[in-house]
């Protein structure tokens, strides 16, 4: 599951990364170049453009799907640029335990992204 934040709207976006949406999965999702740039997204704009694709939940802790997944994003907006934080939840029940950040969505891309092929 991932959310997204930014201190200058009050307004939260939630969406569902199928097939276990691991912080690879993510990764090559968020490290995939923007066709208009050429380059990865950075801004609000972009990263909704990103995101567009996948399943959007209308209120994360309400849904089903959110119980079930196994990772968790939070994607807020900062003065330095976005910074991701990720959570692993635990199959033996333990609850969810930090994987990674908050760090610079940059990093967090750099440090998963699988090696092109």
């Amino acid at each position: 599951m991932i959310s997204l934040l930014s201190l200058s709207r009050p307004v939260q976006h939630h969406w569902w990364l199928a097939a276990g949406g691991s912080p690879h999965q993510l990764a090559d999702l968020l490290g995939t170049p923007l066709r208009r740039t050429g380059a990865p997204a950075t801004s609000l704009r972009e990263l909704l453009l990103v995101f567009a694709p996948l399943p959007a939940l209308e209120a994360a802790t309400a849904n089903p799907a959110s119980r079930q997944a196994r990772f968790r994003y939070l994607i807020c907006f900062h003065r330095a640029g976005p910074r991701l934080s990720c959570w692993r939840r635990r199959p033996d029940g333990i609850g969810w335990q930090r994987r990674c950040g908050p760090m610079p969505l940059a990093g967090f891309v750099a440090r998963f992204r699988a090696a092109p092929a």
